[in-house]
């Protein structure tokens, strides 16, 4: 039968397992799909920043979106173009340096009356030459500022008008991808060049950085160094990834120049950034799109604060979670609570100060967010197997230990239930065995109804002194019971407790015998007083589950649990009703206590002690005589075995104890009386 350890050790086994598997799954992650980690990286990207804002002073790039165009009959068309052509007279007021026009241009306006001329011809075909175009009109306004387009990588798209009319009018053009028009603005890079087949293509951003005060475009070459790649063009390094994609810094106050085009045009911008200075950068697009992203890369370009994700931050990342991964699993599988949290908040802690340290002073990039994430998964999966695990042993705990642990000794030890070895240990306690001296005799005199009626009252007063003074039950039976100490829970002072309990006992039964509780005197039993016999002995033994599946016991097995069994059924003999051995006497010398007749047991006759009070008595002066001729009486009778000189001593006994321990000393006489008889019968046989 599997026991609690066994238990214990497979659920921390599972727990260590699950938290190994998310960390070898975390790792793949990282390492085989890192694009899933761009949402991610862009949180912790942006908590860098925000956190330790030390980019170098460089003024905005604002972001313009437009009016969302609106294709509902219940709506009033809004046509995009001309509030285009609007927001770029408006803004070209502010003498611009470069307009970016971040919006698809590859069909014509749906909103241009040009393109609807078969209802207008039939309405009055005189008016044709002075019909609105949309895109004639956008074209026009483009070609009196600064403006940069976006142009797709496909050439031949490209070449199609309306875009070619908008390039042509255009002062420069910078690329953009097909998924440029699909992606927002939570992107953790963004691409600088795009490569089409030997040729070099600049991004919107980076065309827009180059274009003002140059002659012609810079070129740039992509090479390998130690901390990674970059991107070079003669004076100019910029820290890039592998495939030429650049980390974007997004500044403190870079949501405060993200305007509507429609507060523009009512005069409803409230900003400190507003209105711009003259010379300032402006991307126009939508919502829907990457513009802010644009923006944000073109003022990296400016402030020439990059960012760099060395080499070894992957690597980093790794180690991070395997090291703290696996020390978060062993300590929340093994310990407490507590102490797995204060390990895991640590180690998040650690991890997210070290990539803010890397960041703060050497704009290095690491990914805090991920590691620690994955650790406190870990935490929570290794303390809800725990948590799961305890419950059920709680439960286990519960129900095997009720019937033979007090309420308070289940509390405690339901809070360390995985670490109760149940499959056998060795230790100290102190066993006590009652008995009702005589009990046959009350089978005869009473009813089956009383009868059960007498056990359980003293039954159940008894093992509530036990409760009381922390003892745990080992076996129940009709005439008495047997408990001990210092186990399952640990008690130093176990063999203080049993005494106690034992003593408690006796005066309970006193006052039952007193009051009639068994009320014997109703049935005309006047002479069946209960006596109970008490044994108390301290010593090792064996501890563990020796029940079966169905019927849990968790009992001690050795020489203490016997021996108190003697000496309970020694009582009788010895003239005392509580007895210990000389291990227990040992434990408890302030106690008051005598040696009686010796317990036979089965191979071998012990010492055996009558307890007879608590240290006031044990240190009265009437007492210590009485004990220092006691000793000089056992001393004579087992030592010098001289049994004339021991029966004097025992009248000089009797007479020092004023009758009070006159049992103890009448089965003096006849343990000695009985030594001499059967000497004498020797000797005549001898003869």
């Amino acid at each position: 039968m599997f026991g609690s350890s066994w238990l214990s050790q497979t659920n921390h086994a599972l727990a260590v397992v699950v938290s190994c598997l998310f960390i070898a799954l975390a790792i793949l992650l990282r390492t085989l799909y890192a694009q899933v980690l761009n949402d991610v990286g862009y949180l912790s990207q942006s908590a860098l920043q925000l956190a330790w804002s030390n980019t170098t002073s460089a003024p905005p790039v604002y972001t313009i979106h437009l009016t969302p165009e609106s294709f509902k009959q219940t709506q009033e068309p809004i046509y995009q173009r001309l509030e285009l052509a609007q927001i770029l007279q408006k803004l070209g007021a502010h003498n611009p340096r470069l307009l970016i026009i971040d919006t698809d241009f590859r069909k014509a306006d749906p909103a241009s009356p040009a393109l609807r001329n078969r209802i207008y011809d039939s309405l009055l075909p005189s008016m044709r030459a002075t019909y609105p175009n949309h895109d004639r009109l956008l074209q026009s306004v483009i070609s009196h500022y600064p403006v940069l387009i976006n142009r797709p990588l496909n050439k031949a798209t490209t070449e199609k008008p309306p875009l070619s009319n908008y390039i042509r009018f255009s002062q420069a053009t910078g690329y953009q991808s097909d998924n440029h028009y699909a992606h927002g603005s939570n992107a953790l890079l963004y691409p600088l060049q795009f490569q089409t087949g030997t040729a070099q293509l600049p991004s919107l951003a980076l065309s827009a950085w180059s274009l003002p005060n140059r002659t012609e475009a810079l070129r740039f070459q992509t090479t390998q160094t130690e901390d990674g790649y970059q991107l070079e063009s003669n004076d100019f390094k910029i820290p890039v990834t592998v495939d030429g994609e650049m980390l974007v810094f997004k500044t403190r106050d870079s949501s405060d120049a993200i305007l509507a085009a429609d507060d523009i045009l009512k005069n409803k911008v409230s900003t400190r950034l507003w209105p711009p200075a003259s010379g300032s950068y402006f991307v126009i697009g939508t919502q829907d799109r990457s513009s802010e992203r644009h923006a944000q890369a073109l003022q990296t370009l400016q402030s020439s604060n990059f960012l760099n994700i060395p080499k070894w931050a992957q690597y980093a990342e790794i180690s991070g979670i395997i090291g703290f991964g696996l020390a978060v699993a062993v300590i929340s599988a093994t310990q407490g609570f507590w102490l797995s949290l204060g390990l895991t908040g640590i180690a998040a802690l650690a991890i997210n100060a070290v990539a803010f340290h890397q960041f703060a002073l050497q704009n290095k990039v690491l990914e805090p967010f991920f590691p620690s994430f994955v650790i406190l998964l870990i935490f929570t999966a290794s303390c809800t197997i725990r948590h799961v695990t305890f419950r059920s042993h709680r439960h286990q705990t519960t129900e095997r230990f009720a019937g033979i642990l007090s309420p308070r000794q289940l509390q405690r030890i339901l809070t360390k239930s995985e670490q109760l070895p149940l499959e056998g240990q060795q230790r100290e306690i102190t066993s006590l065995s009652t008995r009702l001296r005589n009990f046959h005799r009350y089978y005869e005199g009473l009813s089956p109804q009383d009868l059960a009626s007498f056990s359980n009252s003293f039954q159940t007063a008894h093992l509530e002194e036990v409760h009381v003074c922390d003892g745990t039950l080992n076996t129940l039976c009709t005439s008495g019971l047997n408990a001990y100490w210092n186990a399952p829970l640990d008690d130093p002072f176990h063999a203080s407790h049993a005494c106690r309990a034992a003593t408690e006992m006796q005066k309970q039964m006193k006052r039952f015998n007193v009051k009639d509780r068994f009320n014997f005197n109703q049935k005309n039993m006047k002479d069946h007083a209960v006596i109970l016999d008490i044994g108390i002995s301290t010593g090792l033994a064996t501890l563990g589950e020796t029940g079966t599946r169905r019927h849990f016991r968790y009992a001690p097995l050795g020489r203490p649990v016997d021996l108190a069994d003697d000496l309970a059924r020694h009582c009788k003999e010895a003239g005392h009703s509580l007895l210990i051995c000389e291990t227990t006497r040992g434990q408890m010398p302030e106690l008051a206590t005598l040696e009686t007749v010796p317990v036979k047991t089965s191979r071998h006759q012990m010492r055996s002690f009558a307890l007879l009070g608590d240290p006031s008595l044990a240190f009265s002066e009437n007492f210590l005589k009485l004990r220092n001729t006691h000793c000089n009486m056992v001393f004579t009778l087992f030592e010098e075995n001289d049994k004339k000189k021991a029966l004097t001593l025992v009248d000089e006994c009797k007479s020092l104890s004023e009758g009070e321990y006159n049992t103890i000393y009448a089965a003096f006489e006849k343990y000695i009386l009985s030594d001499l008889a059967q000497h004498e019968v020797v000797k005549d046989a001898a003869q």
